[in-house]
């Protein structure tokens, strides 16, 4: 194996101090909120509303299950830097078989949580 530059993207950020590596997700966070249109949302202080309990019947079947694969897709990548969203990717992640608006309007929070984190040392 040959080395012949050093690595700086790839989904994540690697830098490279004096210290150590770091890894960050920034580029990829915006790129996602770019890519679906998510850029106008306003941020959210938690990824998952503590008083909410999804079940697999609540409210009006998603249409869009494309969509909704993709972005839980994408928060499962973005877990790898993040795992304070870990466990709410988890629960929207258990209906993309089916997902109803709540699902979705609960991983749409997720996102805007994550997008409220950027500036913070993401």
């Amino acid at each position: 194996m040959k080395d012949f530059e050093p690595l700086s993207y790839f989904g994540l950020e690697i830098s490279s101090r004096f210290d150590g590596y770091y890894l960050s997700q920034a580029k990829y966070v915006s790129n996602i909120l770019a890519r679906f249109g998510i850029t106008d949302f306003a941020t959210s202080s938690t990824p998952l509303d503590p008083n909410v309990c999804l079940t697999p019947f609540d409210g009006v079947p998603f249409k869009n299950l494309t969509l909704y694969r993709q972005l839980v897709v994408n928060l499962i990548y973005l877990t790898v830097t993040r795992p304070d969203i870990a466990y709410a990717v988890y629960v929207v992640s258990q209906f993309m078989a089916a997902p109803h608006t709540i699902h979705f309007i609960a991983l749409l929070r997720i996102l805007c949580y994550v997008k409220g984190s950027l500036g913070h040392g993401l």
